[in-house]
């Protein structure tokens, strides 16, 4: 089952009781999680169109994490013994000391009380190869601790040596000893999870000082047919290197952006990414074309919170008419290889935030309303969300504010369906780019050229001059912003001569003006 949000979903049923076998040969240890032995409906790893995380999506810079801090399931060797669990990091710029640990233990959907007051001990190894399998470990640092708070998804923190690390990867996890029927690891098995993270190792008697010196050599979780992460997080004492603040993000020629992301949330907007080869989930939101002679598109994107490995291509689409299960028409499409990937600065939930463009169109839209999507291609690995948006920074209609988006998918089987049907009755954050149909916009532009003396300038007239700022551009950059008071200067030292096109637009519409094309004589 397909879950349409990554809020935490409840195991319901009952399914057969099962355990994981690691060897065939008899008497070698076995990997049992608490829902094979107890039961549950639902099974491994849910799959969510929904970028929001319960219990981490505010996390510091300097806490290492993978998991979302809730637990579906819980993990221990079927016959007792010693259950060594760890997740693999890399190390953030700024945070290479580590001074504390924090671990969850079994899982609320099958509490076990009996697992309070288990000693454990906490491990830091070093990653000498850097390439994130922790076969080669080397042990840095213990601490002991003592279960408490079972089945609660509540952190036990414990202060441990400061432990600098001077590899780009590293690794957390702990040894802990229980009995037969007991599943102390957490373990979160809601997406995304990620892979090759999260490892396992152990036996009648774990070696923490030698991973692979375990009746259970260590090896990743996946490979047992577990699919998650445990939880199991790190922090440092120092923040990391901070964020780059966020700016807004609508081009300066924009006809139509639905606003920045507000960390709220965010929807499935991806294709080929860790869902499979084919498989896509794609969010449509609505825009206006206001002016009467309609707008020449020359760009779509749209703002996504990602985990993609490398994004590779994008498709888009610009329809009219979509309803409950209609796709309605289907005005303009297009795929590319080569989209142009930006980060916004902004963040959330664990994922950074790109904006994803599709550039050198050339398609007219008359006067109407229609539907965007812009989806990026990944290659075959991580996620893809397109954030939620109230309409910060806006330009055009709507303005993130009408909660009127679609959702399709042949990964999740959703077809055209309204993003409240998923929990999701948001506004979603994508955009056009162009010019208005016919010479562009209520604004026209006049520009001259003049050189004298080593000194050269282009200057800039524009009506109607209404007040408030303008962008002056040139060559499709802005160069400058000033006062929106139909005059304005460009001005060039000794060189040779050159040209460029000149446009002007608006701070707080977004509307611009005809693009002008300046001769500027050589001196």
């Amino acid at each position: 089952m397909k879950h349409s949000t990554l809020q935490k979903v409840m195991l319901l049923t009952v399914a057969l009781v099962a355990s994981l076998a690691l060897s065939a040969q008899a008497g070698r240890p076995t990997l049992s999680s608490a829902q094979q032995t107890h039961g549950s409906g639902t099974g491994g790893g849910h799959l969510s169109p929904s970028a929001k995380i319960s219990g981490n999506a505010h996390l510091p810079l300097s806490t290492y994490v993978v998991d979302d801090g809730t637990a579906e399931d819980a993990v221990g060797l079927t016959l007792g013994g010693d259950i060594i669990s760890l997740n693999g990091f890399t190390v953030i710029p700024g945070a290479e000391t580590i001074n504390s640990v924090s671990i969850a233990w079994g899982t609320p959907v099958f509490p076990d009380p009996s697992l309070n007051g288990l000693p454990y001990t906490i491990a830091v190894w070093s990653d000498p190869n850097g390439d994130g399998n922790p076969n080669d470990a080397v042990l840095l640092t213990t601490a002991a601790g003592v279960v408490a708070s079972q089945g609660t998804d509540t952190f036990i923190t414990t202060t441990i040596t400061p432990t600098t690390i001077t590899t780009a990867k590293f690794f957390v996890g702990f040894l802990i000893t229980h009995s037969a029927g007991q599943f102390p690891a957490a373990f979160d098995e809601t997406a995304p999870v990620f892979s090759n993270r999260s490892y396992v190792a152990g036996g009648a008697s774990g070696d923490i000082n030698n991973l692979n010196n375990n009746e259970i050599p260590v090896a990743a979780i996946e490979s047992f047919g577990l699919v998650g992460n445990w939880l199991i997080q790190a922090t440092s004492g120092d923040q990391g290197t901070p964020t780059p603040t966020p700016t807004p993000t609508p081009p300066a020629n924009a006809r139509w952006y639905n606003g920045d992301f507000n960390d709220v949330n965010g929807l499935a907007n991806e294709r080929d990414s860790s869902l499979g080869s084919g498989q896509y989930a794609s969010t449509y939101d609505d825009f206006n074309v206001s002016d009467g002679a309609g707008w020449d598109v020359t760009s779509v994107f749209s703002n996504n919170l990602s985990s993609i490995g490398t994004i590779v291509g994008a498709t888009w689409e610009i329809r009219q008419g979509i309803s409950e299960g209609n796709g309605g028409t289907l005005v303009a499409s297009g795929t590319t290889l080569t989209p142009t990937v930006t980060a916004t600065g902004r963040s959330g939930f664990g994922f950074i935030e790109y904006m994803v463009e599709v550039t050198g169109l050339n398609v007219h839209l008359a006067s109407g309303a229609y539907f965007l999507n812009v989806t990026p291609t990944g290659d075959l690995t991580g996620r893809s969300f397109v954030s939620t948006t109230s309409g910060a920074n806006c330009v055009g209609t709507p303005c993130g504010n009408n909660l009127n988006a679609f959702f399709d998918s042949n990964f999740f089987g959703f077809v055209f369906s309204d993003t409240a049907n998923l929990g999701q009755p948001y506004d979603f954050s994508m955009g056009v780019n162009g010019s208005v149909s016919g010479g562009g916009g209520e604004i026209t532009l006049s520009a001259s050229a003049r050189g004298q003396g080593g000194k050269r300038r282009v200057t800039l007239s524009w009506t109607p001059a209404d007040g408030g700022d303008i962008n002056i551009l040139r060559d499709g950059v802005v160069i400058h912003t000033t006062a929106d008071d139909g005059r304005a200067q460009d001005r060039f030292g000794a060189g040779p001569r050159e040209v460029h096109v000149y446009q002007v637009c608006e701070t707080d519409t977004g509307t611009c003006s005809n693009e002008v094309k300046v001769k500027v004589p050589g001196q």
